[in-house]
Parts: C-alpha cells; sequence; structure tokens
C-alpha cells in the first residue's frame, strides 16, 4: 500500500526502483524510529521536531517567487505582486527578503519573516513573526540550539 501511496503523492514521477527504496526507508522509519533517527545528529532531530510542532506557521517553498504567493495567502490584504528586475528576470532572494522585509515591516502590526534552516531538503523554510517578537524568538531558539534567523541575514541561500 505504501508502495502505491508514494507512487500517486509523486504525481506519478518516480520509476520503480526509486519507489522501492523510498518504500524501504519509510518502513524502516516507522518499524523502528528510533533506530532510524539515529542517521540525524542530535541537532537535525531539534530543528525537524520543533519545526514539526509548529508546522501550520512553517511556508516551505522552492521557488523564492511561489514562496511569495505563499506569504501573501496569509494576508488578509495581500502582498504586491513579486518584484522582478528590470529585465523581467526574478530578484536574488537577499534582494526579495530586503524588499519582503520593507513590506512586512510597513503593516500594522509590524511582522518579519524568520528563516528555519533544514538540513533535510534545499527549500525555503519560512515562519511570520510579528516583529516585535523577533528579537525574543531568534535569542530563544539560539538557547535552545535551533538554527533560525531573520530572513534578511539568512547565510544559506539556494
Amino acid at each position: 500500500m505504501y508502495s502505491e501511496l508514494v507512487t500517486l503523492l509523486s504525481g506519478r514521477t518516480l520509476d520503480d526502483e526509486a519507489v522501492r527504496e523510498m518504500v524501504a526507508e519509510l518502513d524502516a522509519a516507522l518499524r523502528e524510529p528510533e533506530e532510524w533517527m539515529l542517521d540525524f545528529d542530535p541537532e537535525t532531530i531539534r530543528q525537524l521536531t520543533v519545526e514539526l510542532a509548529i508546522i501550520d506557521y512553517v511556508l516551505i517553498g522552492d521557488k523564492i517567487d511561489e514562496l511569495h504567493e505563499l506569504i501573501s495567502d496569509e494576508f488578509a490584504e495581500p502582498l504586491k505582486p513579486f518584484p522582478y528586475r528590470d529585465d523581467n528576470e526574478k530578484v536574488l532572494v537577499a534582494d526579495y527578503f530586503a524588499w519582503l522585509d520593507n513590506e512586512l515591516g510597513a503593516r500594522t502590526p509590524a511582522w518579519e519573516l524568520l528563516s528555519w534552516d533544514n538540513d533535510l531538503d534545499d527549500n525555503l523554510h519560512v515562519v511570520i513573526v510579528r516583529r516585535l517578537d523577533t528579537d525574543r524568538i531568534v535569542g530563544l531558539a539560539d538557547s535552545l540550539g535551533l538554527r533560525v534567523s531573520r530572513a534578511t541575514d539568512a547565510v544559506r541561500l539556494p
């Protein structure tokens, strides 16, 4: 049943071998979760565990313009359209985060985007928080050993 589920959830894009590998990993994780978790270092487990606890507040995107749509959807008054460069190419991630920071800071209440580091994939994981809480959140995260930063300070950008 997991084979069919993985096949369907992947949009039927995986070949049989890839499906078998995923199902074997899934089986191992479900059969002996403690042993499966040994593949990860404690910091990654902590990061993932907290992210799963707050998953309803985490926005995940693999492309910055798609992430923009997810962020915009979180507000009753949508954000301005995604900013493109003069040559109609996407702005760089760092430039987008700087632009977005100004947009979110101008709202009432002021908001800020935090980058939630995730070693398990290459997607951008972000959380929108009240700007007045940002310093406390980053401080708490740091004291707990979590990798959380202002999106404008994020070092690891795809």
